[in-house]
């Protein structure tokens, strides 16, 4: 019974290679790659500073970081981990490939792990878009435009920072307004929008009339 349990398994997995290869073969369009960019640049500690909210970022209240680490293989290990509203810490463990060694700056992402694979079908593009000086902040979506985060090396970003992210999401075509800041522990302590945050930037710098 187990051989054939095992034997079972194995088909199952057979029947999702091709579906592996071909995922990791589809293009990812639309947005424009970050240039020289290399997959080391992702490693380490980042925060969330911005994100259009989705089936993680909806169950987290604050503090919402991410540690990027390379595993043997190739594959980027992505550990999400926030606060829930009772206080509880959520963890979100994924994998993320290059869809061309060539142009690091764009992964095929998965969250789902089954049978000890990472399934890649059942992920989603992520394109490097925009980063900031010295890899201070780092701006990541797909290419549909429903999904993006700004994610920093610290728990805040400047009113300049802001506004550089800002432009380049409008540079590529997503709605700024789409993006949320969740409180962060050194960082903002109330929820708003990207979009609010800029435009009271703006209002700081405009020069007064007279």
């Amino acid at each position: 019974m187990r051989q054939r349990t095992h034997a079972s398994k194995r088909s199952r997995a057979s029947r999702f290679v091709p579906m592996l290869a071909l995922a990791l073969a589809a293009p990812a369009a639309a947005l424009a790659p970050l240039a020289d960019f290399s997959a080391s640049r992702y490693q380490g500690r980042w925060y969330e500073i911005a994100a259009v909210p989705g089936f993680f970022r909806n169950q987290c209240e604050r503090d919402v970081q991410l540690e990027y680490t390379a595993e043997d293989g190739g594959a980027l290990v992505m550990l999400n981990r926030c606060l829930r509203p009772d206080g509880t810490v959520l963890v979100s463990e994924g994998r993320g490939r290059s869809l061309d060694p060539d142009v690091p700056a764009v992964l095929k992402v998965t969250f789902v792990r089954a049978l000890g694979i990472w399934w890649y079908p059942f992920g989603r593009n992520l394109i490097v878009f925009a980063a900031g000086p010295r890899d201070r902040w780092l701006a990541i979506g797909d290419p549909n435009l429903h999904y993006g985060r700004i994610i920093a090396r610290e728990p805040a970003l400047d009113a300049q920072s802001l506004r550089a992210i800002d432009a380049a999401l409008a540079a590529e075509g997503f709605d700024h307004c789409a993006f949320l800041l969740k409180p962060q522990t050194g960082g903002k302590e109330a929820t708003t929008r990207l979009c609010d945050e800029v435009q009271a930037t703006v209002k700081t710098v405009a020069p007064a009339t007279h």
